[in-house]
Parts: C-alpha cells; sequence; structure tokens
C-alpha cells in the first residue's frame, strides 16, 4: 500500500507535466500557423504589388509608343502642309495628352509599393504598430493628464527605434561581408587540411 501512495505523486507530476506539455505543443503550432499566414499574406501582397507594377510598365510602354507615333505623325503633317490648322491642333493635342499620360504613368510607376517581401513585412509591421499604438491612445480619456505623457513616450520609443534599425542596418552591413571571407577562410583551410590526409 505504501507502494501505492508514493506512486501517485509521479504519475499526477508526470500526468501534470503531459498536459503542460500538451498546452504548449498546441500553442506552438496554433503560432506556427499563424506565422505561415501572415508570410503568405505577404507572399500575396508582393506579387499583386508586383503585377500592378507590370501591367503599369506595360501601360507605359504603350503610351511611350503612342507619343512616338503621333510626334512622328506630327512631323509629318508639318513637313507636308497637307493638313488643316485643326487636323494639325488634332494632332498636337493627342500629342500632349500621350506625353501626360507618360508622365503619370512614371510617376505611377515611381509610387507604386515595392514588391521586395523584406520591404512588405517592414510596411505590414508598421502599419500594424501604427494601429496599436492608435488604439491604445483612443483608450486613454481626451482630459487624462497621462496622454501627454503618452505622447512623449510614443515618440520616444519611435526615436530610439529609428536609432536602433539604422544601427543594426549599419552593423550588418558591415559585418556581413567579414562574416562571409572568414567563412571562405575557414573552407579553404578546412579544404586544404582535409586535402592532406
Amino acid at each position: 500500500m505504501s507502494d501505492d501512495i508514493s506512486s501517485q505523486p509521479e504519475d499526477t507530476v508526470s500526468r501534470s507535466l503531459l498536459n503542460n506539455l500538451q498546452e504548449q505543443l498546441k500553442a506552438t503550432r496554433m503560432e506556427r500557423d499563424r506565422q505561415i499566414f501572415e508570410k503568405s499574406e505577404i507572399v500575396a501582397k508582393a506579387n499583386a504589388y508586383a503585377k500592378e507594377r507590370d501591367d503599369l510598365r506595360d501601360s507605359l510602354a504603350a503610351m511611350t509608343a503612342e507619343r512616338d507615333r503621333l510626334a512622328g505623325e506630327k512631323a509629318d503633317v508639318s513637313a507636308k502642309a497637307l493638313l488643316t490648322s485643326t487636323q494639325l491642333d488634332a494632332a498636337n493635342r493627342r500629342a500632349d495628352e500621350a506625353a501626360a499620360e507618360v508622365v503619370r504613368l512614371r510617376h505611377a510607376i515611381a509610387a507604386a509599393p515595392s514588391s521586395d517581401p523584406g520591404v512588405v513585412l517592414w510596411n505590414l509591421a508598421s502599419q500594424q504598430t501604427k494601429n496599436g499604438v492608435a488604439w491604445a491612445r483612443g483608450k486613454i480619456p481626451a482630459d487624462s493628464p497621462a496622454l501627454p505623457w503618452f505622447d512623449k513616450t510614443v515618440a520616444v520609443v519611435t526615436q530610439v527605434g529609428c536609432i536602433a534599425v539604422k544601427a543594426a542596418d549599419a552593423f550588418i552591413r558591415w559585418a556581413a561581408p567579414k562574416a562571409i571571407d572568414l567563412f571562405n577562410r575557414g573552407k579553404a583551410e578546412l579544404e586544404a587540411r582535409m586535402a592532406k590526409k
């Protein structure tokens, strides 16, 4: 009977440990699924941006060709002087419209969001952070003395975050070539030692 009593705490501990591990596994799987979902959203956004940019580039190429064709037509009309002034004005107007459309399309391409997944991820994280800060600020009453402190804290955290990102970027740009060089030297050394054996 004393054996039964001494084995019960171990069973209870192992069951609670098992339940705890199962909960951790469930939480880990949920986090993995959430990350997979976010990754698929980022890839979908990047693909949509790339398609939009390609469509704009195609439109730009078509409008550039149309502009060039109209400019050639205008030159032919002016050189031959066969058309009336209204026809010449119409050709000039169409050429000006084509030139304006080319400028608009170039601006649209320049303003289009990047299709780089890293940039898309950064924009998504920035947007989520801004939404979270706006939500938290909305929970503070307008006449609360904590509101100015919240705004100052957000401003300081933003500045510190920007400095940290810039410093991390500078460190990566500095360290990456050195790490690659070190890896290549180590690989060459390993190959040289393996060749000696």
